[in-house]
């Protein structure tokens, strides 16, 4: 493993932080590899919308609801009286779910049933889950 000797002194300035490189040291076969498997921008892009739709503890809880093993979905009254919002607040955390394709629903007569778009949605939550259940 080669790296390359760009060992450049910085000055040690107010308040450094003990968490920064003193010195700037670049693997290029650990930095070529890892820039070789960074997804394309516009991945990245449309990752971050969707665990930034996950960050709303609504509609957290309707993908963890609609995600629960034996529920393959779920209307907006049942969501509503799960998770303790109206269901004015339901259809709206929904329509941003189903805008970013993380949700769908089907109409029978009055009533639609919301489920999720795919299982991979339901995995990354129970992923999330696991972690901070075994990181406390």
């Amino acid at each position: 493993m080669r790296r390359t000797a760009h060992a450049v002194k910085r000055a040690a300035a107010p308040g450094d932080r003990a968490d920064l490189c003193e010195v700037q040291w670049v693997d290029k076969e650990k930095v070529a590899l890892a820039g070789a498997s960074l997804p394309e921008l516009r991945t990245l892009a449309a990752l971050a919308e969707t665990l930034r739709a996950l960050g709303d503890r609504t509609r957290l809880q309707i993908v963890c609801a609609l995600a629960t093993e034996g529920v393959d979905e779920l209307c907006v009254c049942d969501l509503a009286t799960l998770i303790g919002v109206s269901e004015s607040g339901v259809s709206h955390s929904l329509r941003t779910l189903r805008q970013l394709a993380l949700v769908r629903y089907r109409k029978v007569g009055k009533i639609a049933y919301y489920s999720l778009d795919d299982a991979h949605v339901g995995e990354l939550v129970r992923e999330g889950i696991r972690h901070l259940e075994r990181n406390g």
